[in-house]
């Protein structure tokens, strides 16, 4: 059987420039802050993966930490080339990651936490978004702005928001770049790839978001940090 513990050179070179990258995390509990600091030192040591957009069910930084921390040294850094995006709920307890929106230095897209959850779901499920009643006639309406919260955003509209009929009744169809790769923190894992979370808070969407990365076409690879020891996990779905 194939080992899948790998060091971390190994897991961010395959990690391709232009992707896009899921990441587990409500504030610190389950996210990946290791993967997180380490995928932008890989950048910064060899200028790859490069304009990678990130999606997230919650917000997996706290102040001065995870993103929060990648965030600060991309702001002060006119040139950065490693973030060129976000989808996220919030971003109330990540300054840097606010002060990048509001000066418009990448695109920020901003849905509900259960709608960006049940996102990751639907996309698990081969299906090609969301479809709710949910955010009809405010903000998140293609009519107004369509959960584009930047200039950036709105012109390039990388998550689309879009009204359908379904027997003469309207809903919104939620869509997203779908992941390439995903981030994740678990307790513990084996060389196998199979993986526990016996020792986080709470679980979130840990599972849905690396069903929705593996659920692409090319099947796309989830990465584990587990804390037991220094190395990744690389796993895949098939053997949660």
């Amino acid at each position: 059987m194939m080992n899948k513990v790998t060091e971390p050179l190994s897991v961010f070179s395959q990690i391709k420039d232009n992707c896009i990258v899921a990441i587990s995390g409500f504030n610190l509990a389950t996210t990946p802050e290791y993967l997180i600091l380490e995928l932008y030192r890989h950048y910064k040591e060899f200028g790859h993966p490069k304009n990678i957009f990130i999606v997230s069910d919650a917000l997996p930084a706290a102040p001065n930490r995870a993103l929060d921390f990648v965030a600060e040294t991309i702001y002060k850094d006119s040139n950065q080339q490693f973030l060129r995006g976000i989808l996220m709920p919030f971003l109330g307890f990540s300054p840097w990651l606010q002060k990048l929106v509001l000066d418009d230095r990448i695109e920020f897209y901003g849905w509900p936490i259960g709608i960006t959850a049940y996102w990751f779901r639907e996309v698990a499920s081969g299906r090609p978004g969301l479809i709710t009643k949910i955010g009809i006639d405010t903000f998140l309406d293609p009519r107004n702005e369509g959960g584009a919260l930047n200039p950036t955003a709105k012109k390039m509209m990388s998550c689309k928001i879009n009204i359908i009929s379904i027997e003469n009744q309207e809903y919104l169809l939620y869509q997203a770049p779908k992941p390439d790769y995903a981030l994740v923190r678990a307790t513990t894992a084996d060389e196998s790839g199979n993986m526990t979370m016996e020792d986080e808070g709470i679980r979130g969407t840990v599972l849905a978001i690396a069903q929705a990365t593996k659920a692409r076409p090319n099947q796309g690879t989830v990465f584990a940090h587990r804390k037991t020891s220094r190395k990744y996990q690389c796993k895949t779905i098939s053997s949660i």
